[in-house]
């Protein structure tokens, strides 16, 4: 086995064993992972702008047995692909050197390894996407023109989509980019070219036959998708993603990676480096522009900007005595951080998210299976955890409409909520329950029986 296989190897480990820590410690199911659960049990209210690949890798879990390792099980297998997609991009655009240490550099990633362990599309879509994107480069860059392994792209980008709505835009951007920077290429040989987007076609019509059956529309599903996420502006989640510290935003050993890319992009503009950083910075604007800035919503230009930087790194360091062992440091050191930051990242987030696991308990207790719902500022988790319907109550809005099932209310910190105005509303009394956590309050609203009067 060659140098840089052995580090690919090195890398897809570090990942695993981030993962693994997260999964043995791993806290209770957060907002979006309970969810992908509820939606894969079947008793979620129709969340459209909920990916069904996710939705499908949550019914694995629910195959297992629905514990929280076990929903989380299938997401990190999948979720280990980036390394790996990452290594193709790599290794496609310029050669295996380059891709075994893009790989190594996205493996100590803390934005995405700290989310090794999470039920959600990101990681997945972004393994995917990369995977299409290595195919594009690998195929359209030879002279004779794209083979027919171009094909592949399709399913890759269309698992991409399912995994995550939001892969849209870049799917888009990708396939753009190639057509105006490869199209001689395809015009001396489109017949793979064009089974390939014929495929993609095919396998998105499911998508569009469901869209058009709930909201009337071929992209009506993204359309309530693309509202999700909140702005206060147009242009809010760019700001972000241009003016946060990087270090933390990006990562200790990413983000100097990234700006080595960007430089490497302007001063050596080959044709691969300029697809994968029209790629890259397409994602960043369009996602920036629409919703407000996170990590995990440009996972995809986080990848390719590395493979760029490590590029543009090697160029320099390539005759420098010493660079190897002092990259093979720094690698080191990121995994190492990550795997030791991944344990308090998931006990703050058990602290945060047992309050919720406590009254979800104390109200499935006292339902025992019968018809429930609870009224909550947070509802997700207390539907996967008490197996009741839920009620997005605010502070000062309406209550629930009164419903023939038993009716709940929980308060817990950051999430807090007056069974009184709730109780006054049904005209009943709100019970307290017992709680395991003293943060947790849960009460159950009982109607108020009436004694006829005595003559």
């Amino acid at each position: 086995m060659t140098h840089e296989r052995w580090l690919l190897v090195a890398a897809v480990v570090a990942w695993l064993v981030v993962a693994v820590i997260g999964i043995a410690l791993g806290p209770p199911l957060g907002h979006d992972e309970s969810a992908f659960a509820a939606a894969a049990r079947g008793d979620a209210p129709p969340w459209l702008y909920r990916s069904t690949g996710v939705i499908a890798i949550a019914k694995v879990g629910i195959a297992l047995g629905g514990a929280d390792w076990a929903m989380r099980l299938a997401s990190v297998v999948l979720g280990a692909g980036v390394v790996v997609a990452a290594w193709a991009v790599g290794r496609a655009a310029f050669d295996e050197r380059i891709g075994a240490w893009a790989a190594a550099v996205v493996a100590g990633a803390h934005p995405m390894a700290l989310r090794s362990a999470e039920l959600i599309g990101d990681l997945p879509a972004t393994a995917c996407v990369l995977a299409g994107v290595a195919l594009l480069v690998e195929e359209l860059r030879l002279e004779r023109g794209p083979g027919w392994r171009i094909i592949g792209v399709a399913p890759a980008f269309a698992a991409a989509f399912y995994l995550r709505y939001g892969s849209a835009p870049v799917i888009a951007i990708a396939g753009a980019a190639a057509a105006v920077l490869w199209w001689r290429a395809i015009v001396a040989r489109p017949w793979p070219v064009i089974v390939a987007a014929a495929l993609f076609g095919a396998l998105l019509l499911p998508h569009a036959i469901q869209s058009l059956r709930a909201t009337g529309s071929l992209l009506g599903i993204l359309e309530v998708s693309a509202q999700m996420p909140r702005r206060a502006y147009v242009g809010e989640g760019l700001v972000t993603y241009v003016t946060s510290n990087p270090f933390l935003f990006y990562g200790a050993l990413v983000a100097p990676v990234m700006v080595a890319g960007l430089v490497g992009v302007v001063r050596r503009p080959s044709r691969p480096a300029v697809f994968l950083g029209v790629v890259a910075l397409g994602q960043v604007l369009a996602i920036g522009i629409k919703t407000h800035g996170q990590p995990r919503y440009v996972f995809v230009a986080a990848a390719l900007l590395v493979v760029l930087g490590v590029a543009a790194i090697v160029r320099y360091a390539s005759e420098r005595r010493y660079a190897a062992r002092i990259a093979i440091v720094l690698v080191a050191l990121a995994w190492l951080g990550v795997a030791i930051a991944m344990v308090p990242f998931v006990r703050f987030l058990a602290s945060e998210r047992t309050p919720l696991v406590a009254a979800a308990t104390a109200v499935r207790a006292d339902a025992a299976d019968r018809p429930c719902v609870i009224a909550a500022r947070e509802v997700a988790q207390l539907m996967w955890y008490a197996g009741c319907d839920g009620f997005r109550a605010r502070r000062d809005g309406p209550p629930p409409p009164p419903t023939d099932a038993r009716e709940y209310v929980v308060s817990v910190p950051h999430a807090t909520l007056d069974p009184a105005p709730i109780a006054a509303a049904h005209r009943a009394t709100a019970v307290e329950l017992p709680t395991a956590d003293p943060r947790a309050s849960a009460w159950r609203i009982d109607a108020v029986t009436v004694k006829p009067s005595t003559p």
